[in-house]
Formats: C-alpha cells, sequence, structure tokens
C-alpha cells in the first residue's frame, strides 16, 4: 500500500511528509477523533437498550389469579359460582324428599347429568351449564345427609 492510498485516520503519526501532501497528525485530531468513536459508541449502546424490551417480570408459581378472572369473564365459571346456591340445594331437596339410598342417589345424578349434558352440548346454554355444574354440588350436598341418616337407621335398628 502507497502512502498515497492509506486512509488519513489509520497512519502512524510521522507527520505530513509521509501522508502525501495531507496535513500531519495533530494530538488534538487524534483525541477529538477518539471523543468522537466514544460518543458513537456510547449512543449505539443507548439505542441498543433503548430498542430492547423490557425483561418480562418473574413469573410466580402461587399465582391464582386465573381462577377469579374464570369466575368472573367465563360462562362456565358463572354457571359455578351460582350453582351452589340455586341448583344444587334444589336438587339436594329432591332426592332428601324421595329419600333415595346413596348408591341410587348417585346412580340418578349421574343419569341426569349424562341426559343434562348431552343436551347443553347441543344447545348451550346458560341454562344447561348452571344444571349440568349444579347437580354434582347437589350430590355433595346430599352426600353427608344421606350417610348422617343412614348411619342413625344403622344404630336404631331400623
Amino acid at each position: 500500500m502507497t502512502s498515497d492510498d492509506t486512509p488519513w485516520w489509520s497512519h502512524d503519526g510521522k507527520g505530513a511528509a509521509d501522508l502525501g501532501g495531507v496535513g500531519g497528525d495533530r494530538p488534538e485530531d487524534r483525541e477529538a477523533l477518539t471523543d468522537a468513536a466514544a460518543d458513537l459508541r456510547y449512543a449505539a449502546e443507548y439505542m441498543r437498550d433503548a430498542m430492547t424490551p423490557p425483561v418480562p417480570p418473574k413469573e410466580s408459581n402461587w399465582d391464582f389469579s386465573w381462577i377469579t378472572k374464570w369466575f368472573k369473564y367465563s360462562d362456565n365459571g358463572a354457571a359455578v359460582k351460582w350453582a351452589p346456591f340455586t341448583v344444587g340445594p334444589a336438587w339436594t331437596i329432591f332426592l332428601l324428599s324421595q329419600r333415595f339410598p346413596i348408591q341410587t342417589a348417585f346412580g340418578i345424578t349421574f343419569l341426569a347429568f349424562v341426559i343434562i349434558g348431552g343436551w347443553h352440548l347441543r344447545v348451550e346454554r346458560k341454562a344447561t351449564r348452571l344444571l349440568t355444574w349444579g347437580l354434582p354440588i347437589g350430590l355433595l350436598y346430599y352426600t353427608p345427609i344421606a350417610i348422617v341418616f343412614g348411619l342413625a337407621k344403622f344404630l336404631v335398628g331400623g
């Protein structure tokens, strides 16, 4: 490479004679280039940091907000929320009024669940969803009552 092909910024500081008529290497030029390179490096790092998305928050293993969102925004969640107060007690009262043994109550509840669940798959109404959730909840209410009355009947001997 001849001295005419050498870029002005890459010379080794030998003076103006070696650069073919181009000005010499002054210390203030070298400092200005060093400062400009540092400023460009700082600007590039700033732009990189500005364009990088923020780190997502760390997920917690104990976050149960999904269940409150499910109750609040889902049709199934609304049905589960209302079934213990509407269909569940009504189904329990029906089972109690007929005095079914626990095995018969389980069988009737299962058959009703299959029939109403199949109907719900066909029509998908809020009422069928409420009934589908309410029948097992009513059976849960009925089970301890049937056990207590079954034990009482066994203890009394009748």
